[in-house]
């Protein structure tokens, strides 16, 4: 099954990228602070090394199997069974993660914000948004993020621009106190993050440059990388050791920009850049749960199902967990392993099989030569 729908390797990139950077910004600084303390903005530099593997699994098993999934293509390798069994395990992953960025879009919004919407509302709408565009096929959702990442980009830079005069660089010593191993334990839940760009394997086959799509993920990654390095560090500068005690720190940070008691009060501009990074996340996702389990049940087309998952997206927003306190204790405990082991670990796992069996096939088999035959 397959869309006759195109994209080029950019807006490939422009797909990905919202996906590491978008809701990372609002809980990373925190739950990495807790860790590595004045060295955060180490972390995301060390968690990118999982992204840098994850893509490059994904591109060398898409050359062993063009235009195919990992969903339709992990079958070919382990056998139907257990090809099968982790297509599941990938696509349940793919809801569970949905419905945590759902509930943190929700958090913020009605946090921030809509202090008196329900959640629901919140969520159901933003859901339904996005089933909107997932319905309309990969190219629209690619021409989505080319318009507005490049915005978000440039806001982000500007924001981070008009923090520098509140920052202290006092904030960063005493570095590496305490060695590498908080900067390790800082990387830990980061490291989700990055393992996402395992999306790519739902979008490449729709390139039509496909020779550019091992360089456009490797850039992604790096951009990642430095957006989430630049957030982390800039956090840290404004706020220092008040940090791992803040719920939304970079938030925070931005909210103490003020020039002459005019430009001030920009929270408005921030929260439209942030649903605009989640609105693409979440569509991403989306679309990658609608294609994947479409795949999956070999229906023809994953338009019909879209809906369905949606309502279903609701629903696990609200199971994940039963407030911000424990949401954000499942990010920083849990998610951040999970997301490694299904998005990095079953692509590994799949590419040394496959390795190995195409080894297999090359190599000539070794005859016996009988005594007889030498003399």
């Amino acid at each position: 099954m397959q869309e006759k729908q195109y994209i080029t390797a950019a807006q490939m990139g422009m797909m990905i990228f919202p996906v590491m950077v978008a809701t990372a910004d609002l809980l990373v600084p925190a739950t990495t602070a807790r860790q590595a303390q004045q060295d955060m903005w180490m972390s995301p530099m060390i968690a990118s090394l999982v992204g840098f593997l994850t893509v490059y699994l994904v591109f060398q098993l898409h050359k062993l199997f063009p235009d195919e999934s990992i969903i339709q293509f992990s079958g070919k390798i382990v056998g139907t069974f257990l090809g099968k069994l982790c297509g599941l395990l990938i696509l349940f992953d793919f809801l569970y993660c949905n419905g945590n960025i759902i509930r943190q879009y929700g958090e913020f919004i009605v946090g921030s914000f809509l202090l008196e919407t329900p959640m629901l509302v919140v969520v159901s709408s933003i859901v339904f948004l996005c089933a909107i565009t997932v319905r309309a096929g990969v190219e629209v959702l690619a021409r989505t993020a080319q318009v507005f990442v490049p915005i978000v980009v440039v806001l982000y830079a500007a924001l981070l621009l008009l923090m520098i005069p509140f920052m202290k660089i006092d904030n960063l010593f005493p570095m590496l106190e305490h060695g590498v191993i908080p900067v390790l334990r800082g990387a830990y839940t980061p490291q989700g993050w990055f393992s996402e760009v395992i999306l790519f394997s739902f979008v490449q086959p729709f390139s039509a440059n496909e020779e550019k799509g091992m360089r456009t993920g490797m850039v992604t990654v790096g951009m990642g990388m430095l957006a989430l390095t630049s957030i982390n560090l800039s956090t840290l500068l404004v706020l220092g050791e008040e940090v791992p005690y803040m719920t939304y720190p970079f938030y925070s940070a931005i909210q103490m920009i003020s020039y002459a008691d005019f430009f001030e009060n920009i929270d408005s501009i921030v929260i439209a850049t942030w649903v605009t990074g989640a609105f693409i996340k979440i569509s991403i996702f989306y679309f990658a749960l609608a294609l994947g389990t479409a795949q999956w049940l070999r229906l023809e087309d994953y338009r019909p199902i879209v809906l369905p998952l949606g309502l279903l997206l609701v629903v696990f927003s609200f199971w994940v967990a039963p407030n911000l306190s424990q949401l954000a204790t499942n990010i920083q405990t849990i998610i951040g392993i999970q997301m490694t082991g299904y998005f990095t670990l079953i692509p590994l796992c799949l590419w040394i099989i496959a390795h190995l069996r195409k080894k297999k096939r090359i190599d000539p088999p070794k005859t016996m030569t009988s005594p007889a035959a030498k003399e």
